[in-house]
């Protein structure tokens, strides 16, 4: 094991670099570690390097460590003891003896060892939190699909601007979720890349096979260059970027949820499991879980924003800030996600939707007058300009009179009509009155993309059969993973029966 120098450590850089780096690795890095020393005893094994007796020895000693756990061997290492891979090395040095012990290391870095670390950290926690955007995905569906036909105003600029409904709104939700998928997809396929073998980053020259030790721990691939494969920090922030974008998603989701909870919009209630009360106002029903979500948020672009800054001028090579210091925010970002993932299904499944204050409202501030001056249009071949200018001149009428557009008559639009055009049209108040009605509005815009109830239903099936798609990557994505641990341990049995 090797010697830190005399005096080493000085307690300040104790308490401010390594117990966190410790605390962090105990946490996360003692599993993965083992893994790859597994691996990593084997290939060498398999390739020669090794004797298999030395080999079979290292591996006993391994499981020993294992067995063990992480706490024996924090407590038992030196106080000089830096960090983690030596206290883990000092332990099997312990057990093999240093003739055994001691090889290790042969062909191979903490350099390139902890790169590979926090891959095999990282890619689990992408795909954790790509699980519970596919649960949130699936609830978004869910509510979706009882709310096909729930009438409520859409908003442009916070304004009311066309009717629609709640399922058309929530499928505008659940499609960024879609691309989040992809882009964690693409995120996990750049994480789960093996850089052993690159040592301290100029490789080796014992004839190792750094594809067998990559394919024993579930990577898809190799890192060739070695200082690409110590160095590059791109992937850490591919994977944080994918938590910024879908946590912006999820903000703006939110902010509406906080509007339709407001008492005098009413659109949605928060379920009391959510809610809590005042200290001195007996009649408020705050429904604070809201607010937690969007902190917990923030926190998201907190930790990814520490990931971000720490890259920007590191030396490109192995170096700390972007080894191991940067490990503490990203996965503290993941986690973040996770949590407000986890969380914000669990209040969109109990949301109580008020359908009734929803639909009430999807007329209002005259939402249909698109299709009113649509209705002109089509009907009188007009100019559309022309159209919003009459449709234009009826709201404004009525605002003066405080109508709302329910009350129109087919005699308004056509005193309308005469004043811009000089023009008597033939409006019947059948036309009015479908033009104007939010529920024949809707109907009427069956398109793909539209809020028509049925096109609405074929939405919701083609997005639940990329939502079976995606779900059958991550299973299948597991299931590689699983294999690879399998393999592992197999081969490690194999040189276990030749001691």
């Amino acid at each position: 094991m090797s010697q830190s120098p005399a005096g080493f450590p000085h307690p300040a850089y104790r308490a401010i670099v390594l117990d966190p780096s410790l605390e962090n690795a105990r946490a996360r890095l003692f599993g993965p570690m083992l893994a790859a020393n597994t691996a990593h005893v084997a290939m060498l094994a398999e390739r020669g390097i090794l004797p298999k007796e030395q080999a079979a020895a290292l591996l006993r000693a391994i499981r020993m460590v294992e067995e063990e756990g992480v706490e024996r061997v924090v407590a038992a290492a030196p106080l000089t003891a830096e960090d983690l891979f030596f206290m883990v090395e000092g332990e099997l040095i312990a057990r093999a003896g240093p003739d055994v012990g001691g090889n290790l290391q042969l062909a191979r870095s903490r350099n390139d060892l902890g790169a590979a670390l926090w891959r095999l950290v990282a890619r689990d926690l992408i795909l954790d939190v790509m699980e519970k955007i596919l649960t949130f995905r699936q609830s978004l569906l869910m509510l979706a699909a009882n709310h096909v036909g729930t009438l409520m105003p859409g908003y442009t600029h916070t304004q009311p601007a066309q009717p629609t409904t709640l399922a058309h709104h929530l499928a505008g939700v659940w499609g960024p979720l879609e691309r989040d998928t992809a882009r964690l997809q693409a995120a996990y396929a750049h994480v789960n890349q093996s850089p052993l073998g690159a040592a301290a980053f100029t490789t080796t020259a014992f004839p190792i096979d750094r594809t067998r030790i990559a394919a024993l721990l579930g990577f898809d691939g190799v890192i060739e260059n070695g200082y690409d494969a110590v160095g590059a920090s791109d992937a850490m922030l591919e994977a944080v970027g994918a938590l910024v974008i879908s946590a912006s998603s999820l903000s703006r989701f939110l902010y509406d949820l906080l509007v339709w909870a407001r008492i005098e919009i009413g659109f949605i209630r928060v379920d009391d499991a959510f809610v809590q009360i005042s200290s001195i106002m007996p009649q408020k029903r705050n429904p604070v879980v809201l607010e937690h979500l969007r902190a917990h948020l923030a926190y998201i672009y907190g930790d990814a924003a520490a990931v971000q800054t720490m890259t920007h001028n590191a030396a490109y090579a192995d170096t700390n800030d972007v080894e191991d210091d940067i490990q503490i925010p990203l996965y503290r970002a993941f986690g973040h996600a996770a949590n407000v993932l986890t969380l914000f299904t669990a209040v969109l499944d109990t949301l109580h939707v008020n359908t009734e204050r929803m639909a009430a409202l999807a007329g209002h501030g005259f939402t249909t007058a698109t299709e009113l001056a649509d209705t002109l249009a089509r009907e009188f071949h007009l100019p559309f300009r022309t159209a919003h200018g009459i449709t234009a001149r009826v709201v404004q009428t009525a605002l003066a009179a405080g109508k709302e557009a329910d009350t129109v008559t087919a005699a308004d639009v056509r005193a309308a009509a005469e004043a811009i055009t000089g023009q008597r049209l033939m409006v019947t108040e059948a036309m009015v009155r479908r033009a104007l009605d939010p529920a024949a509005v809707v109907a009427a815009r069956a398109l793909p993309g539209g809020p028509a109830p049925d096109r609405m239903r074929t939405t919701i099936a083609t997005s639940q059969v990329r939502l079976d798609r995606d779900r059958a990557w991550l299973a299948s994505t597991r299931q590689h993973l699983a294999e690879a641990t399998t393999a592992r341990e197999q081969a490690a049995r194999l040189l276990a029966a030749c001691s």
